[in-house]
């Protein structure tokens, strides 16, 4: 009797292994349908449940290891194509801006150059202040007030408003001599503070958003100054936060598509 009771036990182990064997294979074989239809998303998934429900079929898992790299390598494909399809859309488009622009890199110091708005260009903005920017080749954008006057305020901070009572401040940049720095030519004063890597605290595109009001802007950490910023700087600050969205994202699928080439490079010498 202990025996038969061994043998039974025995008997429906074996039929559970096999069933369990069988359901995975099921999955495996969706996933391998889903995966020649091209929707490697729901192949993925259906190979990912297999290991949560069937952790010990070893052979189907095996299986479905080497369809995992070849779904992963197919997406890697597809994501390779998109990549270069916007950058080619987003170059065209930025191609198009940079005429407007004037760009600046000094061999010498500079590891990235720089464009600047052709209506904000240093020699038009001699002995006057108002607000510019620049944009870098990889689309960092940079703000700064400039200040110029018969007497310092020490400046250190910018605030933006428009009519309706609405407005941003920048970060507060402490004089430091590079970001934040002041010199004096024959008794006047000028006064520049940069902002970078967020720091104007989307000031530029409060400038973007509301470029057809009257903005105002006031210089604050010292003694209070402001102006009101001209159409003219308006439209170029705007166009230099298009044309940084631009660069930005023309980096980026550059490093996508970069990434994606290593990972395809991997995959193939992984798949049987």
């Amino acid at each position: 009797m202990h025996k038969n009771l061994l043998f039974i036990g025995f008997f429906f182990w074996l039929f559970s292994c096999s069933n369990n064997k069988d359901k995975a294979l099921i999955y495996f074989e969706n996933a391998q349908d889903l995966y020649k239809t091209g929707d490697y998303i729901a192949a993925r998934q259906a190979l990912d449940t297999i290991k949560i429900l069937f952790p010990k079929e070893f052979e189907v898992l095996q299986q479905s290891l080497q369809l995992s790299r070849r779904i992963e390598i197919k997406i890697q494909e597809r994501n390779a194509v998109f990549c270069d399809s916007m950058l080619l859309i987003r170059q065209a488009e930025a191609d198009s801006m940079k005429p407007d622009f004037l760009f600046e890199k000094n061999p010498d110091y500079d590891e990235k150059g720089k464009y600047i708005d052709k209506r904000q260009l240093l020699e038009n903005r001699l002995q006057r202040s108002y607000i510019r920017s620049d944009v870098d080749e990889s689309g960092e954008i940079t703000l700064a007030g400039v200040y110029y006057g018969s007497q310092p305020i020490h400046h250190s901070r910018l605030k933006i408003s428009n009519r309706n009572g609405e407005y941003v401040e920048t970060q507060d940049i402490a004089y430091d001599g590079g970001m934040n720095y002041s010199f004096v030519d024959f008794g006047m004063t000028t006064e520049v503070v940069s902002y970078t890597e967020g720091k104007d605290s989307n000031v530029i595109k409060f400038i973007h958003d509301n470029k057809n009001q009257d903005l105002k802007a006031e210089y604050l950490g010292g003694k209070h100054y402001s102006l009101t910023i001209s159409q003219g700087d308006k439209n170029a600050l705007a166009k230099t936060l298009e044309l940084s969205v631009i660069l930005s994202d023309i980096e980026r699928l550059k490093k996508e598509k970069e990434k994606a080439a290593k990972r395809l490079e991997y995959l193939r010498t992984q798949v049987n």
